[in-house]
Parts: C-alpha cells; sequence; structure tokens
C-alpha cells in the first residue's frame, strides 16, 4: 500500500523532496516558482497543481537554481495544496 506521499508523487511525475529539519529551517527541492514572499508567508508552487505555504515569522529564503531553495525563520505552519 502507498504512503500519502508516494501517492502524491505518483499523481505529480516529480520526485521533490521536503526536508523540516526543525521550526527554524526548511529544505524543499525543485521548487518551480515563488509565488508569494514576504517575512511571514511564502507560498511555493512546486508543479503546475501542487503548492507549498509556510507560514511563520523572520523567513527567509536562499535560491538554490534547479535544486531547490531553503527557508529560514520561525516556522509556524506548512501546508501542502494539490
Amino acid at each position: 500500500m502507498d504512503s500519502g506521499m508516494d501517492t502524491i508523487k505518483k499523481n505529480l511525475q516529480l520526485n521533490s523532496q521536503i526536508v523540516i529539519c526543525d521550526d527554524s529551517y526548511i529544505e524543499i527541492e525543485r521548487c518551480k516558482r515563488i509565488m508569494e514572499y514576504n517575512d511571514i508567508y511564502l507560498k511555493l508552487k512546486i508543479s503546475p497543481t501542487f503548492f507549498v505555504e509556510i507560514w511563520g515569522s523572520g523567513l527567509t529564503i536562499s535560491d538554490y537554481g534547479d535544486c531547490g531553495i531553503a527557508v529560514r525563520g520561525k516556522i509556524m505552519t506548512i501546508e501542502l495544496h494539490g
């Protein structure tokens, strides 16, 4: 039986990975676009139908091109849509 993340990967046909290290650091692979960004909210497009929203305070991002991005700051909520 597939896990929820396996089902998402099959439906989206991607192998993106989200690594949550603690409440102050996240790495997200294969981010296609930064849709919205300020110090309390971040919306990322991972595929045409899959988005990640991050809420917190003092959020900053580092762009690693095709490899992904790193998010730092006080992370309070992560929402996956897709």
